[in-house]
């Protein structure tokens, strides 16, 4: 059994409440010359529900939702990124496809289906010290058969994800600029 003083739980609950609060701010840009690889899209625009959709906006919705500097270090970019947009239907509360964050359920949704290229890039020093290419620092994995929706949140303003499962890694490629 562990014991903790009442100094420690408020100091755990200050922790679990910081924590918690980083979900719920606005994402941090990432720098991608780390990499040598472009920056990756981690703040999403503020696209008003009243916009209508288009493959330009929807691309830079999912790069959004989906880019990232991991812990471990690998920089995730999505390429290659095409989608197809379902025409407005109702949003089906609890069973829709995947879980739609902060959604309004009186809104439609557009389903979405496509397909890209995950860019998964190491950091180039990490490479070159295990022996390989620093220039070649990246894996490709094609998700060629992904869905998805895009829905308007509460604050009145769309968000899309995507996903859909990914082929076996191909490594050695140079990072996207």
């Amino acid at each position: 059994m562990i014991r903790l003083q009442h100094s420690h739980v408020r100091i755990l609950s200050m922790a679990a409440v910081a924590v918690l609060g980083l979900g719920v701010g606005a994402a941090v840009a990432v720098d991608g010359s780390r990499w040598g690889a472009r920056d990756p899209v981690t703040q999403c625009a503020a696209i008003g529900a009243s916009t209508a959709l288009d493959s330009n906006a929807v691309t830079a919705l999912v790069r959004c939702e989906r880019e990232q500097a991991t812990a471990s270090d690998e920089l995730w970019l999505v390429e290659d990124f095409s989608v197809q947009i379902g025409a407005a239907r109702p949003h089906k509360g609890r069973e829709e496809l995947m879980t739609m964050a902060d959604s309004d359920t009186s809104k439609s949704v557009h389903s979405l289906r496509g397909a890209w290229t995950w860019v998964v890039c190491r950091d180039p020093k990490a490479v070159a010290y295990s022996g390989g290419d620093p220039a070649r620092n990246c894996g490709q994995a094609r998700v060629a058969k992904a869905e998805g929706a895009c829905w308007v949140t509460s604050f009145g303003t769309w968000r899309c994800n995507m996903t859909g499962p990914a082929a076996a890694r191909e490594v050695g490629y140079p990072p996207p600029r």
